[in-house]
């Protein structure tokens, strides 16, 4: 039971703590209380006008992770299995992961317009580096081991690459998903014709 419970306090905590401070320690203009919060959302979730918006916004998040998934497990397995094309893009690559998003967001906006495309480059970006990032963590003595023991290159493939990169690649999807969230959100902070924030946007007003 504790384990249940244990991992919940911190979130009840923070949700009294807001339902305290608005209105008392900070005017409820600027932040509303969780119940009011609650209380809007069903609302506007019972109108019905924020379905379209938020299945734009799945739609994006749902390709940009796939597409930024599938990405990152081919380019990280092609370059973990050739050292010579590892030296070659990586420094690229690990250049590329150092430039925040929000700073080249616009020009994919620029490209690919304010449709849903322009979402799904920015999310599948940030998740094909996070995905990458975890397939290239694959323990490299394994791989001279079974060459050591003869192995070829598909047995390597088999029993080596894909076996020792699944916890790798779990790992790496499974991070991959709030940075795709991040992605679709910055893409639609910065321009978009639907989606869930702009629905905030027009809920502000």
């Amino acid at each position: 039971m504790s384990r249940v419970l244990w991992p919940i306090l911190p979130g009840v905590v923070t949700l009294l703590a807001w339902q305290f401070g608005s209105g008392t320690l900070i005017p409820a203009i600027y932040v509303s209380t969780p119940v009011d919060v609650a209380r809007r959302l069903v609302d506007i979730t019972a109108s019905g006008a924020i379905l379209p918006d938020l299945t734009t916004t799945l739609v994006e998040l749902v390709l940009g992770f796939v597409f930024g998934s599938i990405a990152g497990c081919v380019v990280g397995y092609l370059l973990g299995r050739s050292n010579f094309a590892a030296r070659m893009f990586e420094p690229y690559i690990m250049a590329a992961y150092g430039i925040p998003m929000i700073t080249i967001a616009p020009l994919f906006i620029i490209w690919f317009g304010i449709g849903i495309w322009s979402k799904v480059t920015i999310a599948t970006i940030m998740v094909f580096f996070i995905v990458y990032m975890g397939v290239r963590s694959v323990d490299l003595e394994l791989v001279k081991v079974a060459r050591a023991l003869g192995a070829d290159q598909a047995q390597l493939t088999r029993h080596v690459y894909l076996r020792s990169t699944m916890p790798y690649i779990f790992m790496g999807l499974r991070a991959g998903v709030p940075y795709g969230v991040i992605g679709v959100i910055v893409g639609e902070f910065i321009s978009a014709f639907r989606g869930l924030v702009l629905q905030r946007h027009l809920l502000d007003r």
